[in-house]
């Protein structure tokens, strides 16, 4: 379909979603159909973006709208179920993260986009942040990397107020942690063996006071920390290192460059940044190169293999934290 407008079919509609519509529509897309269980979403969509195409079964609105391409945006314990129906529509696919609630859910449906030849590509969005493109320009690309330093945090308490499960509290590593994960490999590239510590502080185990740390070094050379401590409030915080300079960012929107003799520099987000939400601009052009181009699934995308490391590493952190141990036996499956 080059040069064509693509024709998008979107499963699921949430508050992401419709930051995805906006995105998509300012770019020259079309979101031809909505499919999700709830009419009352179904209809919220006919009347605030006037997509009147709306159905309740992801194959009858694939089989009758046609689409382009697809966006998946559904619940987390949705996803794998729903991309292993989609997948061998041979429809490229943007699949909202978690892609799986575990790794075999993932090397599954990666294996599934290969057997069937479709372009999958992974919703992280905090990969086309125009601030850390910015700065690794400025700093000598991902090459001159030389350590990448990640604190992160969950809120079991605020999640649970409001309406969370508390059985899906455990998956919010894979939820919503893999952002944070994902930024190691983003930047330092594959991680072959690294170290993984984690505990949980309630001993009954219902309040999901984990803490959880990975340290190691990445094939090219960097070192790479990752800490997560749900015990406390607070934000996200990013350090990347070249020579002679580091990036800050805290929150992760931003990105400060401290240079040795020179002033802190404050990077400046694109003008798309800074009118939809981060990341999604830059996520979605490429996304569309994908559909219309047959542009590779590549850095700074994500496909699904490359989502393999990241859930690996969101695996040994939960194994870690209700084992109470260090896991570093066995180097990482699965390569960026």
């Amino acid at each position: 379909m080059k040069g064509a407008t693509a024709r998008i079919g979107l499963i699921g509609y949430g508050f992401i979603a419709q930051k995805h519509i906006e995105v998509f529509r300012a770019l020259g897309a079309e979101v031809v159909a909505t499919c999700n269980r709830s009419e009352a979403k179904r209809r919220e969509a006919r009347e605030r973006w006037g997509i009147a195409a709306g159905y309740s079964d992801p194959l009858e609105m694939a089989d009758r709208e046609q689409p382009d391409a697809l966006l998946l945006t559904a619940g987390i314990e949705a996803v794998a179920p729903l991309a292993r129906t989609l997948l061998p529509l041979h429809l490229p696919m943007l699949i909202e993260k978690p892609p799986g609630l575990s790794l075999e859910e993932t090397r599954g449906l990666a294996a599934l986009a290969r057997e069937h030849g479709t372009p999958a590509m992974v919703g992280l969005n905090r990969r086309f942040y125009s601030v850390y493109h910015r700065a690794l320009e400025r700093m000598g690309g991902r090459g001159a990397v030389t350590g990448v330093n990640v604190e992160w945090s969950e809120d079991p308490p605020g999640l649970l107020a409001a309406g969370v499960p508390a059985e899906q509290i455990p998956l919010y590593v894979y939820a919503n942690s893999l952002h944070g994960v994902d930024l190691l490999p983003f930047f330092a590239g594959a991680i072959p063996s690294p170290a993984v510590w984690g505990r949980d502080l309630d001993p009954a185990g219902g309040q999901y006071r984990w803490q959880m740390a990975l340290d190691g070094v990445a094939e090219r050379g960097a070192r790479v920390h990752f800490a997560s401590n749900w015990d406390v409030p607070g934000r996200w915080r990013l350090v990347v290192d070249a020579p002679d300079a580091r990036m800050v960012s805290a929150p992760l929107e931003t990105a400060l460059i401290l240079a040795r003799g020179k002033g802190v520099e404050e990077v400046s987000p694109s003008d798309e940044d800074k009118r939809f939400k981060p990341g999604f601009h830059g996520q979605a052009a490429f996304f569309l190169e994908v559909v219309r181009d047959g542009r590779p699934v590549e850095w700074p995308a994500c496909g699904l293999p490359e989502a393999l490391p990241g859930m690996e590493i969101c695996e040994r952190l939960t194994r870690a934290v209700r084992d109470g141990a260090m896991d570093n036996v066995q180097p990482f499956k699965e390569e960026i």
